[in-house]
């Protein structure tokens, strides 16, 4: 394959678009023609998935492909696989993901006669001109990315001596960056998401892709990466989530829990007897309930008691 000063920059220039790839499917689209174009493809189709759920693109094609994938989606097996109800599908897909990065040429996975035998190539792949295909794949944590140039001809230029596959070659090290890097950032999204779900603070998720602009008055405001990501806002725990880490570390009952509120606000022994609705003397005893469960001896105490306590809110006080 010649590579004059022209086709170079192409290749670079593409190599960066993919470095700095989004998972929108128009800039997968776009990135996917302007290969395509290059290895003067006839067709191209790009698989990949993005927050888990498989997305589908296509270049130069009619819908079969797309309505024959999704006829035939099978779900995902324990290995992370993507599986298919076309055996000679499924078998492929299965052997190609356990290879791994790399670029294949259909000849790598099967015989020229069991492929056009296959359903997938005689549903799908063919009537949408993708009669011989080449393509670059890597492996992600759930099924892969794929981007596949399709040929009507075995002797179409770019196949013949494997100038298609010299030319992804060059181009899989950012393809392979590129798609893991999006993986990861979904799988690290998603455990965030779990964490703050988990999490028995006031913490929510401010501006770029992923919350509102809502401010909350955090006291901590944690930066997510990338410029546009947003940041973690973390509010402080109130008295009432403090009181209830209390009564589910030490068993409070709900009385006392709603004094140990009171005292976390710091309230008077009057102020807290007008919010509870009792005298102040039940409140004495109260109070000397809850510090004597905790094991505080004084108000002071008992608030850095209550922020060093991790449990979650109980579901349920006891009365």
């Amino acid at each position: 394959m010649q590579m004059d000063l022209n086709r170079a920059r192409i290749l670079a220039d593409l190599s960066r678009r993919l470095l700095t790839l989004d998972a929108e499917s128009a800039t997968v689209e776009a990135v996917l023609e302007d290969i395509a174009v290059q290895v003067e493809a006839d067709s191209a189709m790009a698989a990949w998935l993005n927050d888990g759920v498989p997305l589908l693109a296509t270049w130069n094609t009619g819908p079969q492909i797309e309505t024959y994938f999704h006829e035939t989606f099978a779900g995902v097996d324990r290995g992370g696989n993507i599986r298919s109800t076309d055996p000679d599908l499924d078998s492929i897909n299965l052997t190609r993901r356990q290879m791994g990065n790399g670029v294949y040429h259909e000849s790598t996975f099967a015989r020229r006669d069991v492929i056009e035998n296959a359903a997938f190539h005689r549903k799908a792949f063919r009537p949408a001109g993708m009669n011989h295909v080449v393509g670059m794949t890597t492996r992600l944590a759930v099924g892969e990315a794929v981007f596949t140039m399709g040929y009507a001809n075995a002797d179409a230029p770019a196949l013949v001596g494997g100038k298609a596959e010299i030319f992804l070659s060059l181009l899989l090290p950012a393809f392979v960056h590129s798609f893991q890097a999006l993986d990861r950032q979904a799988r690290n999204f998603e455990r965030l998401q779990r964490a703050i779900a988990e999490c028995d603070m006031t913490v929510t998720l401010q501006g770029g892709p992923h919350g509102g602009d809502n401010e909350t008055g955090a006291f901590l405001n944690l930066p997510l990466p990338g410029p546009e990501a947003g940041h973690i806002a973390i509010s402080p725990p109130d008295a009432t989530m403090l009181a209830n880490r209390l009564a589910g570390k030490f068993g409070l009952t709900k009385r006392q829990t709603e004094t140990a509120r009171c005292l976390l606000d710091g309230l008077s022994t009057k102020d807290a007897a007008a919010r509870m609705g009792i005298c102040p003397n039940t409140v004495r005893r109260h109070c000397e309930a809850v510090l004597n469960r905790t094991g505080a001896n004084r108000r002071s105490e008992l608030n850095r008691l209550a922020r060093s306590v991790t449990l979650a809110p109980p579901e349920q006080l006891v009365d």
